[in-house]
C-alpha cells in the first residue's frame, strides 16, 4: 500500500484552491525555503500519526489555518450584501488517496474504498465548524459588533473634523472573532464524512516524520516516552522482554534479602513502634522495593551507543548520529510480524525532512545511492517521502520520482511538477539516460532555482555572474534574483530544455555561440527554432563566432579594453605584454586577440573574472546577454 495522492485545503499555506500532489511508494521533494514542504509532512501526520503530541494538535490553532482564506472570511463577514445564511466558513481538509493493498492491508481500509473495484481508499481530515453550531447568529451578533464600532469610530471623525466630514475606510474585518472555539476535527474515510474512520483501523496505519529540527542525540538516549528509542523498543510486544522481566524479579529478591538493608529496615521499624501508634502488628512494617520492576520502565534506561569505540551517542559528531537515527527509523518501522503484536500496523509513512543534514557530501552521495533499496526492502509495508536542500541528494536519485514545489508567480497558488513528467520515456531514453548520469551535485542545482541560465562551458559559467552585476549597477546578484547558470559541458542544451519545456516551471535562457563559418552553423538556429517559448524559453545566440569574441567586440576600446588586456596579461605575461603595447595606440582587433586565449580559455576567463569583481568597473556587456537578463526579469 502507498498514499497515492495527497490533496490538501487552508492549511497554513495551501490556499482555498485545493494543493493536490501525487506520490510514489518514494518521493523526493524539493523546493525553495517556506514552500511548504515541511507543512506539507505535517499535513500528512494529522490523518496517520500515531505520537501524542500530533494527535492533540489535530484540533488547530487559528494561525494553522491560511491566512489569505481567514482574511477573505472576515471580510465577507463585514459585507452586509453577503448573506448570513450563505457565508462559507473555511474548513481545512487533508486528504490520502490510498492504492495498492496487500491482504491485511484491505482488511483495514475495508470502510474506505471509492471504486467498485476495491482499488482506492480515501482518509480524510476535516476541521470545521461543529454541526450545532448556529452560523448566522454567530454572523448577526459580530456585524452587531462591528457597526457598533463603525458607529463609534464615525463619531470621533465627527468630533475632530472642523471641515467637512470624510468617511474614513475602516479595516472593519481586523475585528471580526474567528469562531476556532467552535471547531472540532473528525477523520473519516471513502469521501463520506459521515463515515468516521475506527480509532483502531486508522492506528494500523501510522505516519513517522522526521522534522530537520531533529536532535539524533537526545532521541538516541536514555529517557521518557517520547524519545524515538523508547519508542521503537517499546513497539514489541511484552513477550519480547519476558526475560528480562525474570531478572528484574531475581533483582527484586535480592533488594529484598540484602543484609545491609534488611538491618535497615529493622531499625526503622523498631523506632516507629515507638513513635507511631499500631492498631495491628503490620501497621509500621516496611521494606525495599527496586524502583518498578516492570521491563517498560527498564527500556527508558537504555541508551545507544556507536562505534568499535563504545562512546555514548552524546559524544558522537551531529552528522555521525543523523545516520545512526535514521537507520534506526528505517529499520524498525517495517510491518509487524503479525496482526497479533501489540504494536501491529499495516503501513507505515515515513516522512524525512533534510536527510543530508550534518552530513558530509561523501555521505550525502551515499546515503542516496542507498535510501531507495531500503524501502524496496519493505515493499508495501513502507513509503518514503524525503524533502531536501541537497544537490548532491537530488544528483542521485532517480528523476522519475523526484518533484518541484513551487509558485509559478508571487503569492500565487502553490503547484507541484514531476521532473519527468510531460517526457516519453520510450522516445526519450538518450535524453533520460545523459540527464541521469550529467546531473552531478552542481548541475542538479537546477531544481532549486527560479530562473536558468544555461552555458556552454566553463567560460561562461565564470563570467556571466559579474556581466550580470554589471548589467544590474551592483544593486542584485544572480543569487539575490534566484537565478543559476548550469554549465550544459558543450552543447548539450536539448536533453535540458526538454525536461524545462514539458512544464518544468523555471523562466530559462540559453547563451550560445553561433559558430560563424564551421560546420556548426546552423546549430544555434535550429535550437532557437526547435525550444524558444514565450515566457518560458529564449535562446541567445552571439553576434560573433563565440562567447569570448562577443566580449572582446564590446570592449574593443576604453576601459573595457584595458581590463581584457589585463586578463591576457595575466594569462600569458609574455605574449600578453606584447599585443598591449601593439595596440596601445589602437582598437583591439577580434581575431587577433581571441587568437591568444583561444587554448587558454579557462585561465582567461578565471583572470577576467577577478577583474570584474568591481560593478562599476566600465565594462560593456554584449548585447546578446543584455537581451537574455531582461528575459529572466
Amino acid at each position: 500500500m502507498y498514499v497515492k495522492q495527497v490533496s490538501i485545503t487552508n492549511y497554513r499555506n495551501f490556499g482555498a484552491q485545493p494543493f493536490t500532489l501525487p506520490l510514489r511508494p518514494f518521493t523526493l521533494l524539493v523546493g525553495e525555503n517556506n514552500i511548504g514542504k515541511t507543512n506539507l509532512l505535517s499535513a500528512i501526520a494529522l490523518l496517520f500519526s500515531q505520537e501524542i503530541a500530533i494527535a492533540q494538535r489535530r484540533v488547530l490553532d487559528l494561525d494553522d489555518i491560511n491566512y489569505a482564506t481567514v482574511m477573505a472570511f472576515k471580510k465577507n463577514v463585514v459585507d452586509g450584501d453577503v448573506d448570513a445564511g450563505q457565508l462559507v466558513f473555511p474548513e481545512v481538509t487533508v486528504t490520502a488517496v490510498l492504492a495498492d493493498f496487500d491482504v491485511d492491508q484491505e482488511a483495514v481500509v475495508g470502510d474506505w474504498f471509492t471504486d467498485s473495484g476495491l482499488e482506492t481508499a480515501e482518509v480524510t481530515y476535516r476541521f470545521a465548524p461543529r454541526t450545532s453550531f448556529d452560523r448566522i447568529k454567530w454572523v448577526s451578533e459580530q456585524r452587531d459588533m462591528l457597526q457598533r464600532i463603525a458607529t463609534q469610530s464615525l463619531g470621533d471623525i465627527v468630533e475632530q473634523s472642523t471641515d467637512n466630514i470624510i468617511a474614513m475606510p475602516l479595516d472593519l474585518w481586523k475585528h471580526v472573532d474567528f469562531p476556532i472555539g467552535e471547531y472540532r476535527h473528525a477523520i473519516y474515510g471513502g469521501g463520506d464524512p459521515s463515515n468516521e474512520c475506527e480509532a483502531n483501523h486508522i492506528a494500523m496505519i501510522r505516519a513517522e516524520i522526521l522534522d530537520a529540527l531533529r536532535d539524533a542525540g537526545k532521541e538516541l538516549m536514555a529517557g521518557g516516552e517520547q524519545r524515538l528509542l523508547y519508542r521503537v523498543l517499546r513497539s514489541g510486544a511484552d513477550s519480547k522482554y519476558a526475560d528480562l522481566k525474570e531478572r528484574l524479579d531475581e533483582l527484586e529478591k535480592c533488594v529484598r534479602s540484602n543484609p545491609n538493608l534488611r538491618g535497615l529496615k529493622g531499625a526503622v521499624e523498631s523506632l516507629l513502634n515507638r513513635v507511631s501508634l499500631q492498631s495491628t502488628p503490620q501497621d509500621n512494617a516496611i521494606d525495599f522495593q527496586f524502583s518498578s520492576p516492570d521491563a517498560t520502565e527498564l527500556l527508558k534506561k537504555v541508551g545507544m551507543v556507536y562505534g568499535d569505540a563504545p562512546i555514548n551517542v552524546a559524544r558522537n559528531g551531529l552528522g555521525r548520529n543523523n545516520l545512526l537515527y535514521l537507520s534506526l527509523v528505517l529499520s524498525q518501522l517495517a510491518k509487524a510480524s503479525s496482526p497479533t503484536d501489540d504494536a501491529y500496523a499495516c503501513f507505515q509513512f515515513v516522512g524525512v525532512e533534510e536527510p543530508e543534514a550534518h552530513l558530509h557530501p561523501h555521505l550525502q552521495d551515499h546515503l542516496a545511492r542507498n535510501i531507495e533499496l531500503i524501502r524496496h526492502e519493505h515493499d508495501k509495508s513502507m513509503q518514503l517521502l524525503l524533502t531536501s536542500h541537497s544537490t548532491h541528494i537530488a544528483a542521485k536519485l532517480h528523476l522519475k520520482n523526484t518533484a518541484v514545489l513551487f509558485q509559478e508567480a508571487p503569492h500565487g497558488p502553490l503547484k507541484s511538477h514531476y521532473i519527468l513528467d510531460g517526457i516519453d520515456e520510450s522516445q526519450d531514453t538518450d535524453a533520460i539516460r545523459f540527464l541521469s548520469l550529467y546531473l552531478d551535485a552542481t548541475k542538479s542545482r537546477m531544481f532549486f532555482a527560479r530562473r536558468l541560465i544555461l552555458v556552454e562551458g566553463i567560460a561562461e559559467a565564470v563570467i556571466v555572474p559579474r556581466l550580470f552585476e554589471i548589467h544590474a549597477a551592483g544593486k542584485r546578484t544572480l543569487e539575490g534574483v534566484g537565478a543559476t547558470v548550469v554549465n550544459v559541458g558543450g552543447v548539450a542544451f536539448r536533453h535540458f530544455l526538454k525536461i524545462i519545456r514539458n512544464g518544468y516551471f523555471r523562466r530559462c535562457v540559453v547563451l550560445t555561440d553561433s559558430d560563424t563559418n564551421t560546420r556548426r552553423t546552423n546549430r544555434a538556429f535550429d535550437l532557437k527554432a526547435e525550444f524558444d517559448s514565450p515566457d518560458l524559453i529564449e535562446i541567445q545566440i552571439t553576434t560573433e563566432a563565440t562567447f569570448e569574441k562577443d566580449l572582446i567586440a564590446c570592449n574593443r576600446s576604453g576601459v573595457g579594453k584595458q581590463i581584457l588586456l589585463k586578463a591576457l596579461t595575466d594569462t600569458k605575461p609574455i605574449s600578453g605584454e606584447r599585443l598591449a603595447q601593439t595596440r596601445a595606440s589602437a582598437d583591439l582587433d577580434v581575431a587577433e586577440f581571441f587568437a591568444e586565449i583561444e587554448d587558454y580559455k579557462a585561465e582567461f576567463a578565471f583572470n577576467l573574472a577577478r577583474a570584474l569583481e568591481t560593478p562599476d568597473c566600465g565594462f560593456a556587456v554584449p548585447a546578446y546577454i543584455v537581451s537574455a537578463f531582461q528575459f529572466l526579469d
